[in-house]
């Protein structure tokens, strides 16, 4: 029996391997044993042939196909694993730090890639130097220093350098500056001036207070005021002696000023004159009037008396005592007729009148002297002074 023919050269097209060096990654590949030729049934017309040239052991394979799901997976993960990291680090790092640009979300991009960009954007911003403060205001040292986000204290000496002037800095100028660098700034501040006492004025006059006042660096407001101290006194002043106070403070100092001489008035004669006309004149003439009614002769609301007397002198707001006439006094008339004429008079005359007689004739001896009649009658009501007329019978 013919022996069969030689079986072709196998193709191991597929089956060629690659040496573990120079896979990157070998834990990506799977690896199966390489399947062994089965033999034949064993029967009378097959001859089994061992073929010594077929490749032995396992075989590495690619990946298997990866469909659109599975790579998004991949993508996913691969971004989380690099934007975790940046953002914790933008988040930790310092205001003063430019913002790191954020990482390109590419598909397609390498893990090498990545990380090389992460290692870029974590470096620290190079440091910068002190700048030269000195001679410069506070103001424009914090300007200078608040740009570098630079913590600044500020230590304040007297000096004659202008106020607010910077004298000294520490870290010196050209020093490097880092973090938690502070720079303290010694700057210049007003002296305070001594202070002065104030001397005791009060009792001087003013001129020798002034100057005196003055010459110990103090300012001087005088103001007037009524006084029965001398003119020109110095009644009081402020602040009070012996008290401590900055220079060119102003003290003021009070000064006695005799009050004016009073306006006097003359009082002119008012008797005689109805009592709404005095008041007028009086008032007129800046005195004020006062009155009192009395009982007079004279006709009703007539001034009668007056107090003080013309021709005295008054100061102005002063008062003038006028006394009213309110008319005589009215009294009741007493009957006197029938009575002698003797009885008569003397009985009107006490009552306050005046007594005039009329005779009448008479032819009866007994009616002789006797008062027939009178006017005003008996019992009537008449001024106090007024004239009684009787009548009295006359005989022959």
């Amino acid at each position: 029996m013919a022996l069969p023919p030689d079986p072709p050269e196998p193709d191991d097209s597929d089956d060629v391997t690659i040496a573990d060096e120079e896979w990157p990654v070998a834990e990506q590949y799977r690896v199966e044993p390489r399947p062994r030729p089965q033999p034949a049934a064993e029967d009378d017309d097959t001859i089994v042939i061992q073929q010594d040239n077929v490749p032995q052991g396992t075989v590495r394979r690619f990946p298997p196909d990866l469909g659109p799901g599975l790579l998004l997976a991949l993508l996913g993960v691969l971004l989380i694993a690099v934007l975790v990291p940046a953002g914790i680090w933008l988040a930790g790092r310092d205001d003063d730090e430019p913002a790191a640009s954020p990482p390109t979300d590419t598909v397609g991009t390498t893990t090498a890639t990545t990380t090389t960009q992460t290692t870029q954007t974590s470096t620290s911003p190079a440091a910068t130097t002190v700048p030269e403060l000195t001679g410069l205001t506070l103001d424009e040292a914090r300007a200078l220093l608040e740009r570098e986000n630079v913590r600044v204290r500020v230590r304040r000496i007297d000096s004659d350098a202008p106020v607010g002037e910077v004298l000294e800095q520490s870290p010196a100028s050209g020093e490097r500056l880092s973090a938690d660098t502070v720079v303290v700034l010694t700057v210049s501040r007003a002296s305070v001036p001594e202070r002065v006492t104030v001397p005791r004025v009060e009792g001087l006059l003013t001129s020798e207070a002034t100057s005196l006042l003055r010459q110990a660096g103090l300012d001087v407001e005088i103001r007037t005021v009524r006084s029965s101290q001398p003119e020109g006194t110095v009644v009081s002043q402020d602040p009070e002696p012996d008290e401590e106070v900055l220079p060119r403070t102003i003290v003021l100092l009070e000064v006695a000023d005799p009050p004016p001489a009073p306006i006097t008035i003359e009082v002119p004669r008012l008797v005689g004159l109805r009592a709404a006309e005095a008041r007028r004149q009086l008032r007129a003439l800046g005195l004020r009037s006062t009155q009192r009614p009395v009982e007079s002769t004279q006709p009703k609301g007539t001034v009668v008396r007056q107090s003080p007397g013309p021709g005295t002198a008054l100061r102005k707001g002063q008062a003038v005592l006028l006394t009213v006439s309110t008319g005589p006094a009215r009294v009741s008339v007493p009957d006197v007729v029938g009575l002698d004429e003797a009885s008569a008079r003397q009985e009107l005359e006490a009552a306050g009148f005046d007594v005039q007689v009329v005779d009448e004739p008479t032819e009866i001896v007994d009616e002789d002297g006797i008062v027939l009649d009178q006017d005003p009658a008996g019992g009537s009501s008449v001024p106090k002074g007024s004239v009684v007329t009787i009548t009295v019978y006359r005989f022959g």
